[in-house]
């Protein structure tokens, strides 16, 4: 009688563990190797086509939409002053909504992080535009040409200091996008 009642205890504790509760996103390399699994539970950072950055804990995977619980720190006005206050609210959006999910360790709340990535590519779009734009204010101030004192030279290397800047920038958005590096599969679960 006892090993009946533990097999049957057994068998409904591995029935309810290995349950599943939920439907998941799958982030996935053209080469079908997973890259990040979204299930309730999990933070998610990305960026929606509309701009709008998520930041936060997923609350439910239902019927092709991801309800989010975003959490924000504010100040907020009091009668004595301000105050610093969290604010949570928790929304849904249709995953195919999502234009890059924010998975690597690149990215620190929803943020990429690290010189190469962030300051290298808009110090040299700024350096380039600013010496460009600088040299042709001086000479037209001095009412010179630009084809005297070799001036072409530099403002060349400007251009094509300014273009690379804009072309690591490009490439570095145009990874990230689903569809580019990698493709979005949503798992339905099958109860």
């Amino acid at each position: 009688m006892k090993q009946t009642i533990l097999s049957i205890l057994l068998l409904s504790i591995t029935q309810v563990t290995l349950s599943q509760t939920s439907d998941f996103v799958v982030l996935k390399k053209r080469n079908n190797r997973t890259l990040k699994t979204y299930y309730p539970g999990a933070f998610i950072s990305a960026v929606t086509y509309n701009g709008f950055s998520i930041n936060g804990f997923i609350k439910e995977i239902r019927h092709d939409s991801v309800y989010i619980l975003q959490q924000e720190r504010k100040l907020v006005s009091t009668d004595f002053g301000s105050t610093l206050d969290t604010v949570s609210y928790t929304f849904g959006i249709d995953y195919r909504e999502i234009k890059s999910f924010h998975y690597t360790s690149q990215y620190t709340w929803g943020r990429k992080r690290g010189f190469a990535a962030i300051t290298l590519p808009r110090l040299m779009k700024m350096g380039g535009i600013g010496f460009i734009v600088l040299e042709l204010v001086n000479s037209a101030y001095r009412k010179e040409s630009l084809s005297e004192n070799n001036k072409a030279v530099p403002l060349a290397i400007a251009a094509g200091v300014a273009a690379t800047g804009f072309a690591i920038s490009y490439f570095q958005n145009k990874t990230d996008k689903a569809g580019g590096k990698y493709k979005v599969v949503y798992v339905k679960n099958s109860k």
